[in-house]
């Protein structure tokens, strides 16, 4: 594969209502997972793999947290270069406000912008709520065998998957593989007990996606990169990829838990992990975790750091961590530089960065009700 024959565009500029407090002052790019990594990391190392030097990031907010993680993004191979890198382009949610109130310039200036600059043939686009480990180059040479206009990834996951997400976008595909209809999850036929979930990843020509951008001026149509390709589709020749990997659809607080918690499957983790490329993500040098000697763990995931004194079960536990004597912590998530104190009692639970809980304190969730604690927040009783 030839440098920068493919450029990548991703969208990180979803809906995070329902993340929220998690999503306060982080998009869901940011949010942390499996104890040492962050959801961005999936789709870095997927572009890195397939050597790709050049990528976008549109960023709904300010983006701070984003770049506190890749920084250069050396790790990932996407230094700055003659037309490679990381580009960010922040605040598109204010931009889009702006462009209806006649007050920006092109809203898809920066799209074409960095497009044009990566002299990139091929573009890829992909979003941050679906957590997916894929591989672009597969993706390109099926793009390349089938010879439609757009490719458009999807998974195969059971009906009942979108019992709480009946607007996802599903395909119906016909017996070559290319795209009939892309319909809501809820109007699909009741007979289905699997459908095909649009992964909201798209590969196409890099004149194509030039191609919707124009028609977009001409038709005053403003969408991000992935709600723009998804608007045009029914109009051109769309192919389909069957991804088979882990997948997990990032749209809330309990999928977000759920989709951590599978991390302690075994299955689970290696069909995530430990496929045909393995995840990159920043490292950072700390002292191994200490168990003192009176500690219980079963079943649990510890990053460095943490000095664990009392009982962890079913749980992720992020970098220096401390479980305090007695404490117990069951069924929980406890993120960077928590700390629980004596004879605490946590169950079903998400605690973001920098949480103390006072000695003592019990703090229970249910599977279906969890218990959410922002960052920096202090709970003693």
């Amino acid at each position: 594969m030839k440098m920068n024959s493919i450029c990548a565009i991703l969208n990180l500029t979803e809906d995070e209502t329902a993340l929220k407090p998690l999503t306060h002052a982080r998009p869901i790019a940011s949010l942390p997972f499996a104890s040492r990594y962050r959801l961005i990391d999936f789709n870095l190392s997927s572009i890195s793999h397939a050597e790709i030097k050049s990528v976008g990031m549109f960023i709904a907010g300010s983006g701070r947290s984003i770049y506190d993680h890749i920084r250069s993004g050396s790790i990932w191979d996407l230094e700055s270069g003659l037309a490679g890198g990381i580009f960010t382009y922040s605040q598109q949610m204010l931009k889009a406000v702006q462009e209806k109130n006649g007050d920006a310039p092109d809203f898809y200036q920066n799209h074409k912008e960095f497009i044009e600059r990566s002299k990139a043939e091929y573009v890829v686009v992909m979003g941050s709520k679906i957590l997916a480990n894929v591989d672009i180059k597969a993706v390109m040479q099926h793009h390349l065998t089938k010879e439609g206009d757009i490719t458009v990834l999807y998974k195969t996951v059971p009906k009942a998957f979108f019992e709480m997400r009946p607007q996802e976008k599903v395909l119906q595909i016909d017996r070559d593989e290319y795209l009939l209809h892309l319909i809501d999850a809820e109007d699909a036929p009741a007979d289905l007990e699997r459908l095909a979930l649009d992964m909201n990843m798209y590969f196409m020509r890099v004149d194509k996606m030039l191609e919707l951008i124009q028609r977009a001026e001409l038709e005053d149509v403003q969408l991000d990169a992935d709600k723009l390709i998804e608007h045009y589709l029914p109009e051109y020749q769309i192919s389909t990829y069957e991804y088979t990997g882990y997948l997990a659809d990032i749209d809330s607080i309990p999928a977000y838990f759920n989709a951590n918690m599978e991390m302690l499957e075994k299955n689970k983790f290696s069909s995530l992990f430990h496929g045909s490329q393995n995840v990159i993500t920043k490292v950072k040098n700390g002292a191994p975790t200490y168990y003192a000697k009176g500690a219980h763990v079963k079943n649990a995931q510890f990053a460095t750091g943490c000095v664990i004194e009392g009982t962890v079960e079913d749980s992720l536990i992020f970098r220096k961590v401390n479980i305090a004597k007695d404490a117990e912590v069951r069924n929980c998530m406890i993120m960077q530089g928590s700390k629980i104190g004596e004879g605490a009692i946590l169950e079903y639970c998400i605690l973001d960065k920098n949480v103390t809980v006072g000695p003592g304190v019990t703090l229970k969730g249910t599977k279906d009700n969890l218990v959410v604690i922002e960052k920096n927040k202090t709970i003693t009783v």
